[in-house]
Formats: structure tokens, C-alpha cells, sequence
């Protein structure tokens, strides 16, 4: 039997996001692309690879036995591809990078269209969702967390420190008690996280400021916060980055902040690539340069 390397891809494509149509999305062709390429892999050995249910594609004993196998001869496809002349010094293809939602959201998003200027054959996802994608699986090339990662075959760097800091908008401020020290917050209105919703128990920031803060509007994702807050639903706590262009949020106690650090991590057989390494070191030179709005409270 001899397969090619098309119908690995749709094995691994299959067994990592566990649904037809997510496979199709990560491999640009049409769901019933990926279950004819599937049916026919799974003729071809004679074996059932995958288990249909309701919740997905679930691998059977067989293709739990053939998935090493799998990502071996993916490993050698990416050494091949890094031996062809010229292939990866013309920087095309697609780079998928997963943020926290408001690093994606409000200062790469704006910013990523400079690297595709100088390099107009690369596409471009940005994930900016809050939660964490698999490097080893291949569901991301480049994942930037706010916690250091413990496994231990990814490569990973410290980008930046960053802050965050208590805000609410003027209208709120205004029609509320004055804020002069930290008991003075018990008389106001809270915005934060769903608490059963949470992806990364780093991100409690009000019960670090008092565990007695009560919040009266909770949201998955620090967008929605910001523009609750943005409407005078209360304080929160908002990265320094974020709040620079929004003027009509004012800082809550600012001598008050909390501090966490971005981390940059790569699979090593993805940073062999040329458009990959060109992607990490815009991403850390965009960050670095720009360190007074991760570090410094907002002028004005």
C-alpha cells in the first residue's frame, strides 16, 4: 500500500481538531473533501481510523497506533520543505498565531498588516480567543500566553512585562462616590471574568486587589469588559496597552497595578521555517518597541 503525504495531512488534520469541518478550515478544501480523503485511507489500509459520534471524530484503536507514525513523516515533510531551494525565502504560505484576546484584538491586529507589506505572499490567522491552542498538535504556529509554559520540547521567551490597572469611564465616576483609597471601592460597581469560564487562573485580577469586590457584569473576554466599562457599567481591571486608546476610561487608584508578562512560544520543527522565524521577530520587535504602552498608565 502506498499512501502519500495528502492523505497523512487529512489523518492528522482529522485527529487533531476531531470534526470534518474544522479539518477543512485548517486545510482550505470542503468538509466532505476531508471525510472522501479519510474513507479512502481507512480502504486502503483495511482499518477503521476514526469512530464517528456526536461529538466528533474519535480515533480507534488503529489509528491511535498509526498517529506517532503520522507526525514522524510530518516532521521529515517540514525538514524537506526547509531543504528546498528557495522554498522558504520567498515567505509564503500561512502563519496561524493565537494571543490572548486582547493582545489579538487591540495591538496586533492593527499592526500586523506591516509584515505582510514586505512579505505579500504570506496569509495571516490570528486566533485572539480566550484560550490556549496546541503547538505539538500543529493547531498554531506561533501561541503567546500570559503564563511560562512547562512543556518541555516547545521553545518559548519572555517577550514583556505588562500592567494592568483599575478604570472605569468619567460618566461613572461622576455619578458615584469619590475614590480616595481602597475602602472607598466597596461602595461601587464591578466589572470582571466568569469565574467557572476562566482559561488561566492568572487572570483574578479583582480578588487581588480585595477578595470582597463583587462583580455585577462578568464577561469570558477582556473586549467585552472594556466596553462595558466604556458605557458605565463600573471598574475593572484593563491592561495599560488596551486602555492608551480608549480617553474616555480613567485609571482607578493608579499607584495601585498588577503586573504579568507575555510569552512567546514556537514548536521547534515550525521555527525551522523562514516565514515563521520573520513572523516571531516582527511580533517581539512590535512589542519591544512599543514597551511604554505595556508599562506606562496612559497620558492625560
Amino acid at each position: 500500500m502506498d499512501q502519500n503525504w495528502n492523505d497523512i495531512r487529512f489523518f492528522l488534520a482529522l485527529s487533531r481538531t476531531t470534526s470534518f469541518v474544522s479539518a477543512a478550515t485548517q486545510l482550505k478544501v470542503t468538509h466532505s473533501t476531508v471525510s472522501r480523503r479519510i474513507s479512502a485511507l481507512e480502504t486502503a489500509l483495511q482499518t477503521k481510523l476514526f469512530v464517528r459520534t456526536e461529538k466528533g471524530c474519535r480515533l480507534t484503536s488503529a489509528g491511535e497506533q498509526l498517529l506517532p507514525l503520522a507526525e514522524e513523516l510530518e516532521k521529515a515533510a517540514l525538514k524537506f520543505q526547509e531543504h528546498v531551494p528557495d522554498r522558504d525565502n520567498q515567505l509564503s504560505g500561512t502563519i496561524r498565531i493565537a494571543t490572548p484576546d486582547g493582545l489579538g484584538h487591540c495591538f496586533l491586529a492593527s499592526r500586523i498588516n506591516a509584515l505582510q507589506s514586505k512579505n505579500p505572499l504570506l496569509e495571516i490567522e490570528l486566533i485572539a480567543v480566550p484560550m490556549y491552542y496546541s503547538l505539538s498538535k500543529r493547531e498554531v504556529d506561533i501561541l503567546i500566553t500570559v503564563k511560562k509554559p512547562t512543556v518541555d520540547r516547545i521553545i518559548a521567551r519572555r517577550i514583556t512585562n505588562y500592567r494592568f490597572g483599575l478604570f472605569a469611564s468619567r460618566e461613572y465616576l461622576e455619578g458615584f462616590p469619590p475614590i480616595q483609597k481602597f475602602g472607598d471601592l466597596a461602595e461601587h460597581r464591578f466589572v470582571g471574568y466568569i469565574d467557572d469560564l476562566l482559561y488561566d487562573q492568572k487572570l483574578r485580577f479583582l480578588e487581588e486587589y480585595s477578595p470582597a469586590l463583587k462583580t455585577s457584569f462578568r464577561s469570558s473576554t477582556i473586549i467585552a469588559q472594556m466596553n462595558a466599562l466604556k458605557a458605565g457599567a463600573g471598574i475593572g481591571v484593563i491592561p495599560y496597552f488596551m486602555a492608551h486608546t480608549e480617553r474616555d476610561l480613567v485609571p482607578v487608584l493608579p499607584e495601585n497595578y498588577l503586573e504579568r508578562e507575555f510569552w512567546l512560544q514556537v514548536n521547534p520543527d515550525s521555527k525551522k521555517l523562514a516565514r515563521v522565524r520573520e513572523a516571531i521577530d516582527f511580533i517581539v520587535e512590535q512589542m519591544l518597541s512599543q514597551s511604554h504602552l505595556f508599562l506606562s498608565l496612559p497620558e492625560g
